[in-house]
Order: C-alpha cells, then sequence, then structure tokens
C-alpha cells in the first residue's frame, strides 16, 4: 500500500510536487523533510551535516515509538525499508549513513549497541533504539506496582509485560525483554527490585520492594 500526502491548503499557483509530509498505510506522518532528496545523502558540510543528522535521529525515534519497536538492525534490508526508503522520491538512506546516525544516538544515549561490543574487526549489526530512556522505563514501571500494589510480590518477567488483566493497559505492555533488562538494572541499582533466575519454561523473575 503506497503513502499518502498529508492535505496542505493550497493556493491558485501551487506546484503539485511541493515537499508535504507523507502518511504511511499505518498512519505514522513522515515530516516534509523527508520528501526532500538531499535528506538521503550524508551533506559534505559538517555544521549541516550535524543538523540533517539530528532530524534523522528525531525521526528514527519518533516511528520506533510510533510502531513501539526497540531494535534497529544495521544492515542493507533495513535501509531498503519504509524508514529509510521515500519509494515516491526514489531516495534510500545509504548503510554507512545510517551507521553515522546511530554512532551519535549512542554517543547520547539515546541507543546502544546489541551486542554491546562486537566482535573485535567486527561492525555494530544492530542497535537498542531508546525512545524512553530506561530510567523513565525503570520509573514508569515502578510506579504502576506501588500503585497496583504489587510491591514485595514475585512475578516473571512475561507476568510483567505480557500478562495479567492490567497490564495490556499500561505503556510497558510487551516491553523487549532487553530494554525491560536495562530499566530493572536502575531499579536493583536503586534497591528497589531484585531479579531471580528462572529455570524452564517460566523465565527470569523479578521482586519489587
Amino acid at each position: 500500500m503506497a503513502m499518502t500526502t498529508a492535505p496542505t491548503p493550497s493556493s491558485a499557483g501551487q506546484h503539485k510536487l511541493s515537499v508535504q509530509p507523507l502518511i504511511s498505510p499505518r498512519g505514522f506522518t513522515f515530516p516534509s523533510l523527508y520528501s526532500f532528496p538531499p535528506f538521503f545523502t550524508q551533506q559534505p558540510n559538517e555544521q549541516t551535516w550535524a543538523h540533517q543528522r539530528a532530524q534523522w535521529i528525531t525521526l528514527i525515534l519518533a516511528y520506533s515509538r510510533f510502531h513501539k519497536t526497540y531494535r534497529l538492525e544495521l544492515t542493507d534490508e533495513t535501509c531498503a525499508g519504509e524508514l529509510f526508503h521515500n519509494k515516491s522520491i526514489n531516495r534510500r538512506l545509504h548503510l554507512a549513513t545510517l551507521r553515522n546516525i546511530v554512532e551519535a544516538m549512542v554517543a547520547a544515549g539515546s541507543a546502544e549497541y546489541d551486542p554491546p561490543k562486537p566482535a573485535k574487526g567486527q561492525l555494530p549489526t544492530a542497535a537498542l533504539v531508546f525512545w524512553r530512556k530506561p530510567e523513565e522505563w525503570a520509573n514508569l514501571i515502578y510506579d504502576w506496582i506501588k500503585e497496583s500494589g504489587l510491591t514485595n510480590s514475585i512475578m516473571t518477567f512475561y507476568e510483567l509485560t505480557e500478562g495479567g488483566d492490567l497490564v495490556h493497559t499500561t505503556e510497558f505492555y510487551q516491553l523487549s525483554e532487553p530494554i525491560l533488562r536495562r530499566a530493572l538494572d536502575v531499579l536493583i541499582k536503586a534497591g528497589k527490585a531484585q531479579v531471580f533466575k528462572g529455570l524452564g519454561e517460566d523465565g527470569d523473575g523479578v521482586k519489587f520492594v
């Protein structure tokens, strides 16, 4: 299904190919800049590139949040996907440029390579995307635990993010386990949680204190 152009006020002499926001089949609105061909090519001027990179980071975080995705594969296949390939103008981001953008995200704390330390001589293959920081997830989870009267109780990771009658209404419903673990690490360091190694299909458990 093709993207649609967001309606904008028109004027008598306005060209039909003017840069306008695009709406994906699932309802995500891409900014007008997404329809600007140079946006997909790393600019040689460092100041211009810094601004361009910041715009890409904002877009990646917004797109990931909208779709509730937490991991970004650093592959050519990813660059051929909707986020990095605007078929309407036949432009796509090169993998090397995406790597540069993700490197800046990691430096800023809005992403983390996964695994954190690639094998010697190997480039990172993926990154966790922190459209909400682990500290923010930790606060959301702990506040919900307190409001639900679940302190001093033990639950599995699955029960925390997938099961129960109330979890599906929370913002951390179906939170990916790597992000959950980082959020729990924050609570462990604050003395608010303890993680227990699980056995069999039950998986690891956590106790909030």
